[in-house]
């Protein structure tokens, strides 16, 4: 496990955007994170580990297979119902062979995927995390939220039930990168 930590770690400033920037303003003695503005999502990104992108608008996604799931979510203190695309159809489409059983030299369990919003915020999660059979949580791109578009937050938005804050969620959420794990 230490491992494995000390690679996302290693990896995770090499899975960032060059063009990723924060401005740092003390506070107190503290530093303070300014992401860039958000700009609403119109489009989703994926990219597979050899660089080949496909990009999905809102009707590409809307035309895929919906799971709906309700979450507590502990910003808002409210419940929410969102439907969306599993992320593991997606990641099965950008790598078919690291997902349908053809795993060649990378396993999947070696495998992050960086997730991109329009305000440069990202978070990382393994090819376990998506995975059905290795965890109870769903990770969707959901593209509705209580039965309408998402709004305020773009046109997709990435949910990690299961969790127990929404620390793991994007708003605005435009690329998803395949990533291997030496």
């Amino acid at each position: 496990m230490k491992i494995f930590c000390k690679a996302i770690l290693f990896l995770l400033p090499a899975c960032l955007p060059a063009q990723m920037k924060h401005e740092a303003t003390p506070v107190g003695g503290m530093e303070a994170m300014h992401h860039a503005a958000p700009v609403p999502s119109t489009s989703l990104t994926v990219t597979g580990l050899d660089g080949k992108t496909q990009t999905y608008s809102f009707e590409d996604l809307r035309s895929m297979a919906h799971l709906t799931v309700k979450v507590h979510n502990m910003h808002s203190k409210a419940d929410e119902t969102y439907a969306g695309v599993p992320v593991s159809e997606l990641a099965k489409r950008a790598e078919p062979t690291l997902v349908s059983g053809d795993k060649g030299k990378i396993k999947p369990l070696m495998l992050a995927l960086v997730f991109g919003g329009t305000d440069n915020y990202h978070v990382v999660l393994t090819m376990c995390d998506i995975d059905p059979s290795c965890r109870n949580g769903m990770v969707i791109v959901a593209d509705q939220q209580d039965g309408k578009t998402i709004g305020t937050d773009g046109a997709f938005k990435l949910i990690v039930t299961e969790d127990k804050k929404p620390q793991r969620w994007v708003r605005n959420l435009n690329s998803i990168t395949l990533k291997a794990i030496d």
